[in-house]
């Protein structure tokens, strides 16, 4: 019996054969459909909600698949290639910090590298340039291999229109609130680290001269951030909506955490990761991810500013003073938003075919994802600095 997925059978009831991502506007789903109905090998998943009888599916034809394990193949074709996207990421981020810096070195350039203790120094522009292009060449060239092998229309991959307008106005101080919050966390858990005999001291490049100041303002807070959740809340996260909306949420808070290789930074990255891959879903637009990941740099940068560049005697206290300041202005947004908007606050997480289990299995079966997380699990230890 051949069954249309536009129409319903009054015993079998049989919806639409779409994903609609019902925090994006109208065009965004229409967009998205339309993609997925003509590429029948992508590695995008489109699926009828409840086939239990053979469905025709407009340029597809019959399918005979079950829907869970027409998601598990295109699930398993997603972790390959970000699997590949991935593993590209941490050999290049290997080069960059430490044989780039070698090579610069040995060039006769005003750069100096400690193989052992990974600690770089010498002219602060040239450094600073240096995170700015293997940013780039990092980041953005695998993703713009990806959006051109998918296919897929720009305005699908980087939703720019804002949806929920009040939550995007609330997004900014929620940002200062999560900057602050986690800054305290921070050091309790860095006192949990020393407990452990691991080095937790901070890495952040804080220049010494105006210039390169103002230089590394704009490189490290404004367009490295730019890129990166171009690259994570933008590419990524809408590439993996289709499998749900927690697990996108999951799996950009993942790669985002295990790509910084360190430890000590791993729980901020996290959490960070996924309060602004919340905002950017329900908000439904990419520059809310943008305009948040700036604000918690820019807290973040101005608090290794007045931890590092401040007199001593006055920098405990002017950091705490800097924290309490954000996380007041955070709450009294948050009180003023539940209490006028808190309809626009909540999101359904609905779930697809397949089970927690099931993605868990493909990830760690995924040989792409194995040698990445393999290589990212090195480096990680490689970075540690244990206290003698």
């Amino acid at each position: 019996m051949k069954t249309d997925t536009r129409e319903k059978s009054q015993g079998n009831e049989v919806v639409e054969a779409h994903i609609d991502l019902r925090y994006q506007d109208k065009a965004y789903n229409e967009s998205f459909k339309q993609w997925r109905k003509h590429k029948q090998d992508s590695i995008g998943f489109y699926f009828a909600e409840k086939p239990n009888q053979r469905v025709y599916q407009d340029g597809v034809g019959f399918i005979k698949d079950y829907p869970e394990a027409h998601e598990t193949k295109a699930f398993h074709r997603v972790l390959t290639i970000l699997g590949l996207i991935l593993l590209y990421r941490v050999i290049f981020d290997t080069l960059s910090v430490y044989v780039v810096p070698y090579i610069l070195e040995q060039l006769g350039f005003d750069i100096h590298f400690s193989f052992f203790s990974g600690i770089r120094y010498g002219n602060e522009t040239l450094m600073i340039t240096i995170d700015l292009i293997s940013q780039i060449i990092g980041r953005v060239v695998p993703i713009a291999i990806l959006i051109k092998h998918l296919e897929m229309p720009f305005s699908v991959m980087v939703p720019m229109k804002i949806t929920n307008k009040p939550m995007f106005v609330f997004s900014m101080p929620a940002a200062l609130l999560t900057a602050g919050c986690c800054g305290i966390l921070s050091y309790f858990y860095e006192q949990v680290l020393s407990a452990c005999h691991i080095d937790s001291s901070r890495s952040f490049l804080v220049p010494e001269h105006t210039d390169d100041i103002i230089y590394s303002f704009i490189v490290h807070v404004i367009i490295i951030s730019l890129i990166s959740e171009f690259c994570t809340h933008g590419v990524i996260l809408q590439l993996t909506r289709q499998f749900g909306d927690g697990t996108a949420l999951v799996i950009t808070a993942l790669i985002t955490s295990a790509s910084t290789y360190d430890i000590t930074q791993f729980p901020y990255a996290a959490v960070t990761s996924l309060i602004i891959g919340y905002f950017t879903i329900r908000t439904g637009s990419v520059i809310t991810a943008l305009i948040m990941r700036i604000i918690i740099r820019m807290s973040t940068y101005t608090l290794y500013y007045l931890d590092y560049k401040t007199d001593p005697l006055y920098s405990d206290t002017l950091v705490i003073a800097f924290l309490f300041l954000i996380i007041m202005i955070g709450m009294i947004a948050t009180v003023h938003f539940l209490c006028n908007h808190s309809d626009r606050f909540g999101m359904t997480i609905k779930p697809r075919y397949m089970s927690l289990g099931s993605k868990v299995l493909a990830a760690s079966s995924s040989i792409p994802v194995i040698i990445w997380f393999t290589l990212t699990f090195l480096l990680t230890i490689r970075n540690l600095n244990l206290q003698i």
